[in-house]
């Protein structure tokens, strides 16, 4: 961890590139967006051989795996076309950010903030603890789901929506612009895996977090 980055061995890269090279990381999607179109199965399968390789390099293409289909299955045309293709490819990696300082497991108790802007957009602050894969080397942009909450939601967890927070800002064509108000505070420690970068994160330190 230097200053807000989280840096990996050259034998992750290596690995990590072996695996996208191969189309492993989207073996199951569509392949509307790049992917193999394989049956889960068959997938299930591939999982298996690669978490017995390195169980904290998997998590890393499960995250991104997870958050691409979240966004295919739920997103708007916009947000599958800047986002599914290139994590399905493994170019961009994804994470899910839920649990915070002081509310563990329960949702329901986010403070985690999301505020509209004029531009349809929203400016976050908040921040989301033990979130793996959230900051490393592996790729050019990594994508977080996150979980907040309006000004004007209802408390509990019916008031919670979810957000799409790259680490670089991506532009209406696709291309990155600059980097995201998101900052990796510290690496956690996560009982059994020491390999993956299970981190803390602060989102809008600077008041300048867009999803």
């Amino acid at each position: 961890h230097e200053d807000g980055r989280v840096l990996t061995p050259p034998e992750f890269k290596k690995a990590y590139q072996d695996m996208v090279e191969g189309g492993w990381m989207g073996a199951t999607a569509s392949p509307e967006f790049g992917g193999m179109g394989l049956t889960e199965s068959v997938g299930t399968a591939i999982n298996e051989y690669i978490t017995g390789a390195n169980v904290a390099l998997s998590l890393t293409l499960l995250l991104t795996r997870g958050t691409s289909h979240l966004i295919e299955s739920f997103g708007t045309d916009e947000m599958k076309g800047l986002f599914c293709e290139k994590m399905y490819s493994g170019r961009w990696a994804g994470t899910m950010c839920m649990t915070e300082p002081g509310a563990g497991s329960d949702l329901g108790a986010i403070k985690t903030r999301a505020v509209r802007t004029e531009g349809g957009r929203y400016m976050l602050s908040g921040e989301k603890i033990f979130i793996t894969s959230g900051e490393h080397d592996l790729t050019e942009n990594i994508v977080h789901a996150v979980l907040a909450r309006t000004p004007e939601a209802p408390q509990g967890p019916k008031g919670l929506s979810l957000f799409i927070v790259p680490k670089v800002r991506v532009r209406p064509d696709g291309s990155l612009a600059g980097p995201n108000d998101v900052r990796c505070e510290k690496i956690e420690e996560k009982m059994g895996i020491h390999g993956s970068p299970t981190c803390s994160l602060v989102f809008g330190p600077d008041d300048a977090c867009e999803g």
